[in-house]
């Protein structure tokens, strides 16, 4: 009875980390799609190639102490509001 239990705890955890690691994919998936239409954005607004912006992006998070994604996110929200 001992070594089932073990096994169902064993497979209990497996399935926990399977869990956690798609969550972070999908997660890594929206941050990665954030940083993408932030790019964009900056080159519409600010003419630049698709380098230039993922270089100034860089540079703003270092600057700042930021994730990519956040700055992603600021880039976003101010760039859309002056869009509307």
């Amino acid at each position: 009875m001992k070594a089932i239990v073990d096994v169902a705890i064993a497979r209990f955890r497996e399935y926990q980390a399977l869990r956690r690691e798609l969550q972070e994919t999908r997660t890594q998936l929206a941050g990665r799609k954030r940083i993408d239409r932030a790019k964009g954005l900056l080159m519409k607004h600010r003419k630049l190639d698709e380098e230039e912006a993922y270089k100034a992006m860089r540079k703003m998070a270092m600057d700042r102490g930021q994730r990519l994604a956040e700055v992603a996110n600021n880039i976003i929200a101010v760039l859309e509001m002056l869009d509307s």
